[in-house]
């Protein structure tokens, strides 16, 4: 039985887009849209805006559906797991995003800093390319992939539809404007999450009994994870998860191209500031998860799809109105990551691949055109993949290990003047080339050893070699002292 008819989701859908697509429309039709404005917002953010789009736009399908599932299927262990990795990753991001904008204050993107980085070598510039343009494919593909299946499943609507509709929303607005259509959203819709979590999560927990209620549920459905600290978890699902998620800002264009969007003196309060506010939705949607793994509530609560376990929570205890509420959440935190996927790439596609290698001297209006040309094209790309229903958990970890891949060669090539191209190009393709099939395998099979085992290897390969690379050269290849910018953009 559908929660909500299909009309009313058609209804919501289109809501939330003319809502969306009218906000950006009319309050940037003014203002001349340069390549520099809708790449990185003129590099004029303020520090409260860039925490705001920050957060929401780490708000994605995992944030949104895998912190319920983890709560509801192993318990609060699960959810720590969960949860502690989101909110460290933009702590260990903030200096590296410093360092980045010191040495290249005017730049768009970490792969474009790795071309000039090692002396214009296109292999590792390539190799690099490969991890960013994946990941975000990869937000793509698991955000239009999570608002399917929830419009599926509440409302009978066709799956297919469901995903065209929410990714096309998402790139229509993101075409007017870019990033600053972006920031602008993120902005409201990071405001409607917040406000809507912060009204229902403490609406099902009262009326299924109160507080006490969720400490049922603490161990997960089957009871056996009320320890924080369950080995089992931490082996078999914290190990995969912190390695992917601490990577993923370090493989991830959205938050280098925050980096460059906010004025200098603000990166810090920015990702800081992210962070915690980011924080406060997986906590808070956790409950749904902890709620229905009570034993009072696990027998009569239709899980069919334990992905689904949030909005099912809500259907059962409150009014229609309130999932309708659900939705419109779901929507923002989805879209919000779609548009920003949109934007990294579209910075990807036209500074590091079109201006590199096929027109260096490209003037503003032709960069601006491919821009969109590039966003449009990889929408396309991500909408097919999420056609076919990979599984969100699947997509997840997959991603993950992709970006653990470009974890230790980001960070030693920001900061350790000895390794040389030949290391960081080495350490990312063994790093893809055998963790990276053992955790497609490892997740379509179920296997946790192989999946603990992918992303472990993914980081340490990248660091073995990095390492022995940089050791063996007995000098720098890399002056950072007299690289490192002495006025930046956007201090005073």
């Amino acid at each position: 039985m559908n929660l909500i008819t299909q009309g009313e989701g058609f209804i919501i859908l289109a809501i939330f887009g003319v809502a969306m697509i009218s906000v950006v429309y009319f309050l940037t039709q003014k203002k001349k849209i340069s390549n520099e404005r809708f790449l990185v917002a003129n590099r004029e953010v303020s520090w409260w805006r860039g925490a705001f789009s920050i957060a929401v736009s780490w708000i994605w399908a995992p944030a949104i559906f895998i912190v319920s599932l983890q709560a509801y299927t192993q318990g609060i262990a699960g959810a720590f797991w969960f949860i502690v990795p989101n909110i460290l990753c933009f702590f260990v991001f903030a200096p590296l995003a410093i360092r980045l904008r010191r040495l290249m204050p005017e730049g768009y993107t970490l792969p474009e800093f790795i071309l000039k980085r090692y002396n214009n070598d296109k292999k590792t510039h390539l190799a690099f390319l490969v991890i960013f343009f994946g990941y975000q494919l990869g937000a793509i593909i698991i955000n239009s992939l999570a608002g399917g299946i929830l419009l599926h499943i509440l409302t009978g609507m066709n799956f297919s539809l469901a995903v065209m509709s929410l990714s096309l929303i998402a790139l229509i607005y993101s075409l007017i404007s870019g990033l600053e259509a972006s920031i602008l959203t993120d902005i409201i819709q990071m405001l409607m999450i917040l406000v809507v979590s912060f009204i229902l999560v403490p609406w099902v927990v009262i009326e299924a009994g109160g507080l006490s209620v969720v400490a049922g549920g603490l161990g997960g459905v089957t009871g056996e994870f009320g320890n924080m600290f369950n080995l089992w978890v931490a082996y078999s699902f914290g190990i995969a998860t912190t390695f992917g998620l601490i990577s993923g800002p370090i493989g991830d264009q959205m938050f280098f191209q925050r980096g460059f969007a906010v004025k200098y003196k603000h990166i810090v309060k920015t990702f800081v500031i992210g962070g915690l506010l980011f924080g406060l939705v997986p906590i808070t949607l956790s409950f749904l998860g902890f709620v229905a793994a009570n034993p009072q509530f696990a027998s009569v609560i239709e899980v069919a799809d334990p992905q689904m376990v949030g909005p099912l929570t809500i259907g059962y205890f409150l009014p229609k109105a309130a999932l309708v509420l659900f939705v419109f959440m779901a929507f923002a935190g989805l879209s919000s990551t779609l548009d920003s996927a949109y934007c990294a790439i579209s910075s990807l596609g036209t500074m590091d691949i079109y201006k590199k290698y096929f027109n260096r001297k490209a003037d503003d209006k032709k960069l601006l055109s491919v821009s969109r040309k590039f966003m449009l094209s990889m929408a396309v790309i991500g909408t097919g993949i999420a056609l076919m229903q990979p599984q969100l958990l699947w997509v997840f970890l997959i991603y993950g290990a992709m970006a653990s891949a470009a974890f230790f060669p980001t960070i030693l090539s920001l900061f350790w003047s000895r390794l040389n191209s030949i290391g960081a190009f080495c350490a990312i393709t063994f790093s893809l080339l055998i963790g990276l099939p053992i955790s497609i395998y490892a997740n379509i099979t179920g296997n946790v050893n192989l999946i603990v085992l992918s992303a472990v290897s993914s980081v340490g390969i990248g660091l073995i070699i990095c390492l022995i690379s940089g050791f063996m050269n007995k000098k720098s290849v890399y002056d950072f002292k007299n690289n490192e910018a002495k006025v930046f953009v956007g201090v005073e």
